[in-house]
């Protein structure tokens, strides 16, 4: 299916264009996102996520080069989720590291 007759099912609000748009762009989506996140179940819902934001975005917009405007979404969420997980709270590679400095630092 073409990338007009796409974006033309987005104006219609039918779902058959997200349907669509995973079996175009469904593969480039998931690779993108898995070489952010580096995890297949958190690009899997990156991918999800992108697509309730294409769908949300697309009446307003009608975007000329689809898969540019949906890869730049799925490289945003997949970035968020990247960031989220590494937040220093979540990340427990350091807390290994100040266990082994624990004896020797003043509190």
């Amino acid at each position: 299916m073409l990338d007009e007759e796409i974006i033309k099912l987005f104006f219609e609000r039918s779902e058959e264009a997200l349907k669509e748009l995973e079996t175009k762009y469904g593969k480039m989506c998931m690779r993108t996102s898995y070489n952010i996140l580096g995890n297949y179940s958190d690009a899997e819902e990156s991918v999800n996520d992108s697509y309730l934001s294409v769908w949300n975005a697309i009446p307003p917009v009608r975007p000329a080069p689809l898969l540019t405007y949906v890869l730049k979404i799925v490289r945003n969420v997949s970035l968020n989720r990247y960031h989220k997980n590494q937040a220093q709270k979540r990340n427990s590679s350091y807390d290994l590291a100040f266990d082994e400095l624990a004896d020797f630092l003043t509190v």
